[in-house]
């Protein structure tokens, strides 16, 4: 062979590897593309473009950090039914988990248990096997379906096991994990933004409304009905009277920032608006001019991996709030006086900022803004831009101006009630349009919009409202504060509370659907020797046909509160000391199936053997470590048989 024909040889050999290199490389894009749901890949393709696309490390290492959130046992793209079906199997999996190690490892010493029938007692037969090393294997389970397991509770250890075998626990688990994974990943991939999708994805905004399609579902034809007056009212009425209702939320909100104002006038005191946002490195995107590009500085460096490591709007509100409680506690200590409201609202791509309207002497404002700004500036003061935006202020002009300021704020967070023309700064679009994506961003992320301080707490006002008699004389701090909260006078309230040291009174109803303590409910107020007490009345919630408590074909021994949770087949439903219980009828069980699209990779694959090694931590009262250690590889391939998907047809 001639010099140039081995070399056009090697040529064609050449352009051969660098064809399947090519084709290798977009089955990979394609392939990190396809974790993502649908709507979002278009976008992420032409982020990953912008970068350098395929030849680009850097471009490709942002690809794979930005959709490694959809490898998982749930992909970011299920329904609320495919979660609810999940959820059924993840329950049913971690009871034939408790079932195996409780029964085999019992067959093991002989005991009686192994025969246990579904009415046996469970608390005796979970300490028979041993609750605390039942929880190492099913915090396990719950990790490998990306949740938190249950809290342990030393007083009610076979709670958790419960609440880790309930459907209705895993839904609610499941539901939570999968909005934030999902969130985020949105986020870390640059579709929340202005010109998008601000504030929330669009699968988020319609998660949210799917949620309010539900609860409307489960309250249509549902009544409350009191057994001993015979009183019945329907469930959706109560919920129309809540805070459930925007309406009535912002109502409440603006009568309490009203009084506020009368109250500061009163004292003589000044009202001031500040401002709280947090660093660059909170933000994935920065705006440049009328658009928005991707943030360099987004996220924190991994110390185990040196890549930066997205933040999202959970991460943002707990550096503000660790601020905030800084600076209150400095004020403590300083005997400043102030009071207000805190309002959190997120930017356009979903990092949460703070509005504050701040009330008292203008010595101790002037006080508490500086130590305010002091904490604010303490992380990296010397980024572009901190000084501007970190920390505002404004001085209010003129009485009463707080009611005038948060009316925007409140409406703008809740309904839009009244700025129907007006427009986000944020986004550009009109306010009206933008409120439900700001209310899906807050229920996704579980962040408490609206938060007064220094002021005395509304759980009395909320009880007092609903006391009808008089509790005592007219000029008694109580009866004050009764008639105040009756007349939504909130400047009186304030000041009858402040006239007496008044109690909310609780009462306990004995133990939860989980066996654990239930959380105490509240009886009414006392302020010294009188007494503001709630009627107490046995209630019975009958659900209609149309209410899919505890979902579709789920079995009421788990859905209904107030009786053992426990899914045993055959199980008597066992009364717990509640004085609250729900009747439901039963919804037709759904025909079919889905099986899920999960990932091939077993990522504790070590699972087993970690088990084994924390078991030895505890007394071995019953010795079942050597039984598991005995049983390694069978535990192995036990786990390993619950973790896979099941096979397609």
């Amino acid at each position: 062979m001639t010099g140039a024909g081995y070399v056009r040889r090697i040529d064609t050999v050449l352009a051969g590897v660098e064809r399947k290199e090519a084709q290798r490389a977009q089955k990979w894009l394609v392939g990190r593309l396809s974790l993502m749901p649908w709507r979002w890949a278009a976008h992420l393709r032409a982020e990953h473009g912008r970068r350098g696309g395929l030849e680009s490390a850097a471009a490709n290492i942002w690809l794979m950090n930005s959709t490694e959130p959809g490898r998982g046992r749930l992909p970011l793209s299920v329904s609320d039914d495919d979660i609810r079906a999940a959820a059924k199997e993840a329950a049913q999996d971690a009871s034939d988990l408790v079932g195996w190690v409780a029964g085999d490892v019992l067959i093991d010493r002989g005991e009686a248990f192994a025969e246990a029938t579904p009415g046996a007692d469970w608390g005796k037969y979970l300490e028979a096997a041993k609750v605390s090393r039942l929880y190492i294997l099913l915090k396990g389970h719950c990790h490998r379906w990306g949740i938190e397991p249950a809290a342990w509770v030393e007083d009610f250890p076979a709670a958790a096991i419960r609440r880790m075998t309930c459907n209705r626990w895993w839904l609610r688990r499941l539901r939570r994990a999968h909005g934030k994974r999902s969130e985020g990943a949105a986020i870390a991939g640059g579709v929340v933004r202005r010109g998008l999708w601000p504030y929330a994805s669009q699968d988020a905004v319609e998660r949210r409304k799917a949620q309010r399609r539900r609860n409307a579902l489960a309250c249509e034809g549902a009544a409350v009905r009191c057994e001993d007056t015979g009183e019945e009212i329907p469930l959706a009425d109560i919920v129309e009277g809540s805070l459930a209702n925007p309406t009535v939320k912002r109502s409440e909100l603006m009568v309490r920032i009203r009084g506020a104002d009368e109250y500061a006038e009163l004292a003589g005191w000044k009202c001031e608006f500040w401002t709280l946002t947090a660093p660059s490195r909170f933000h994935s995107q920065r705006i440049t001019g009328a658009c928005s590009e991707a943030n360099p500085g987004y996220g924190e460096e991994d110390e185990a991996t040196g890549q930066r490591k997205p933040l999202d709007p959970s991460d943002g509100q707990r550096y503000l709030c660790r601020v905030w409680s800084r600076a209150r506690a400095a004020w403590k200590r300083r005997g400043l006086v102030v009071a207000g409201l805190r309002t959190a609202e997120p930017h356009h791509d979903g990092t949460p900022h703070w509005h504050l309207i701040v009330y008292g002497s203008a010595r101790d404002l002037r006080f508490a803004r500086r130590l305010l700004r002091v904490y604010a500036m303490r992380d990296t003061p010397d980024e572009p831009g901190a000084r501007k935006h970190r920390f505002n202020y404004l001085k209010a002009q003129g009485g009463r101006a707080g009611a005038r300021y948060a009316a925007k704020y409140v409406a703008k967070n809740i309904d839009g009630y009244g700025l129907d023309a007006a427009r986000d700064t944020e986004t550009g679009r009109k306010i009206s349009s933008t409120v439900e994506r700001v209310d899906a961003w807050a229920a996704h992320w579980g962040i408490r919009q609206f938060q007064f301080f220094g002021m005395p707490p509304v759980t009395a006002w909320r009880v007092l409202r609903r006391v009808a008699d008089e509790v005592g004389p007219k000029t008694a701090p109580l009866e004050r504060a009764r008639r105040a909260a009756d007349e939504s006078d909130w400047c009186e309230f304030w000041r009858a509370c402040e006239a007496g040291e008044f109690e909310i009174v609780r009462r306990s109803v004995g133990l939860s659907a989980y066996g654990d303590a239930a959380a105490p409910r509240i009886a009414g107020v006392v302020e010294g020797g009188r007494r503001a007490m709630l009627p107490v009345k046995d209630w019975v919630i009958h659900w209609g046909t149309g209410g899919r408590q505890g979902g579709e074909g789920d079995k009421p021994i788990a859905a209904v509160r107030g009786f053992e949770a426990v899914e045993r087949e055959g199980a008597a439903l066992e009364p717990l000391n509640n004085p609250w219980r729900f009747e439901r009828r039963e919804a037709p069980a759904r025909a079919g199936g889905f099986a899920f699209p999960r990932s091939g990779v077993n990522n504790c694959t070590n699972f087993a053997e970690e088990a084994a090694r924390a078991l030895h931590d505890f007394p071995s009262q019953i010795d079942i470590v050597n039984t598991i250690e005995k049983n390694y590889h069978a535990t192995t391939i036990y786990l390993d048989r619950i973790s896979q998907p099941p096979r397609r047809l």
